[in-house]
């Protein structure tokens, strides 16, 4: 027996799941368009695959009927047009975001393809469910038939193992989230319904033992929101440390849960080096950074117990770089956030809220930043030398303790990926031609006087 999760904008409902129930309904899979092909991390442990192309289910799931989920945006031609590409890149890149810490490939390829699995929905249905450690989301619009006005739908803790009876398969209701360009609504609920899939329950709000809200909203901030609870309002959803809705005795931290919940998977290591002593060299284009080769992401340092407070519980990167003049600008910015649609230009809704450093040949903090904003930014002068940039967490939020501050506290994490951009410029020396021609003229001046 299995939760499954509903939401919409306005209501959130769960439901037990106690059966399911086979019926035919006729495959679509020859008629589908074709998804543009993105991936954030090939090979990875886990694949999430977000399916935008439709799909006919076969049978019941949790007692109703599924029936057919057109594709996104109602697209019924061989492919999908080019403004509908753009916004599939951007709901996928802002999910990959969500997940980027963990070892998942976020993808729009059909894995079923791949392993021949494709010749009906039927099949790629029975596919999903047979393959440990394979999620399928359904990104379209929902009948009304299908869970009334539901956001989307998910079983909990169904993403490591094997299943049956569909239970590898969840969606996405775009109808009933704003509409196909509603970007921020599907991807928040799709995240969340993701998470249920890899085993997290609902972030509540409370005072003392008594549950305030179902689904934290962190006192309506419009600022950050708990991905487990409802964030369609914050420009900034992350994971939470915090008691569950279903349980006041249950404190679910959600990175530890998930790690917990899906073996295997673990934290992404991005091969940046986190000290000085393994410190890796800062790619330059000229004077300018290689942003495509100065990116990382930002994850607790433990595995068995991620800690969502203080900076020192979160991995950091470690660039090393040497200013070659005798005077040298140096500006660098730490972007928040993927550069998954456009290189060098941050994805929406970063996860990451970041500190910058840059650091002396011994380590010393010559500059930092560590402001409200997401990303950080640092402007100075260097001689020349061997110089460090350091990019680490700001170290966690707690979350707002509701309008008369009696709710019990939780913890927000701040983790994600990054990336950097500026530039080191040597200032050029005036020549020895150049001074003498001053002194001349000046003495020419003196002269005539």
């Amino acid at each position: 027996m299995h939760l499954s999760h509903i939401r919409q904008l306005s209501s959130v409902k769960c439901f037990i799941l106690f059966a399911l129930l086979a019926i035919s309904v006729s495959s679509v899979a020859n008629a589908q368009p074709v998804a543009p092909a993105f991936s954030s991390k090939p090979g990875a442990a886990y694949t999430l695959y977000m399916n935008f192309s439709g799909f006919a289910y076969t049978g019941t799931w949790g007692g109703q009927t599924p029936g057919v989920t057109p594709a996104y945006n109602g697209q019924t031609g061989a492919s999908f047009t080019t403004t509908e590409q753009a916004n599939i890149k951007n709901i996928w890149a802002r999910v990959s975001e969500s997940y980027a810490p963990f070892n998942i490939n976020v993808t729009t390829v059909d894995p079923a393809v791949a392993a021949g699995q494709a010749t009906s929905d039927l099949t790629r249905q029975s596919y999903y469910d047979a393959t440990p450690r394979l999620m399928h989301s359904v990104i379209g619009d929902g009948s009304s038939t299908f869970y009334g006005t539901a956001g989307g739908v998910s079983f909990v803790n169904v993403w490591s193992t094997a299943q049956t009876s569909g239970r590898g398969t969840n969606w996405t209701f775009v109808n009933r989230l704003g509409g196909a360009n509603s970007f921020h609504n599907i991807f928040t609920a799709t995240a969340h319904e993701v998470g249920h899939a890899a085993g997290l329950s609902h972030q509540g709000d409370y005072i003392g033992a008594t549950l305030v809200n179902e689904y934290s909203r962190n006192n309506n901030s419009a600022v950050i929101a708990p991905i487990m609870g409802v964030g369609y309002s914050a420009s900034r959803n992350t994971w939470r440390q915090g008691r569950i809705s279903t349980n006041t005795g249950v404190i679910q931290n959600d990175v530890g849960r998930i790690l917990t919940a899906n073996a295997g998977m673990g934290l992404y290591n991005d091969g940046i080096g986190r000290t000085t002593a393994t410190a890796t060299s800062l790619a330059m284009i000229g004077n300018n950074i290689d942003f495509l080769n100065a990116e990382g992401v930002i994850v607790p340092i433990s595995e068995a117990a991620p800690n969502p407070i203080g900076e020192n519980n979160y991995t950091r990167g470690v660039y090393s770089f040497t200013a070659t003049g005798l005077d040298n600008i140096v500006s660098i910015t730490a972007n928040a956030g993927s550069q998954l649609i456009s290189g060098g230009v941050a994805d929406p809704r970063p996860m990451l809220d970041a500190t910058l450093r840059i650091l002396n040949s011994s380590g010393g903090i010559i500059a930092e930043s560590n402001t409200d904003s997401l990303s950080e930014s640092l402007s100075l002068n260097l001689a020349a030398g061997n110089y460090f940039v350091e990019v680490a967490s700001a170290g966690g939020k707690t979350t707002s303790l509701g309008p008369n501050g009696d709710w019990q506290a939780a913890q927000l994490y701040d983790m994600g990926s990054y990336f950097l951009t500026g530039s080191i410029v040597a200032v050029p020396e005036p020549s020895t031609f150049l001074l003498l021609s001053a002194g001349l003229f000046t003495m020419t001046l003196r002269r005539r006087r």
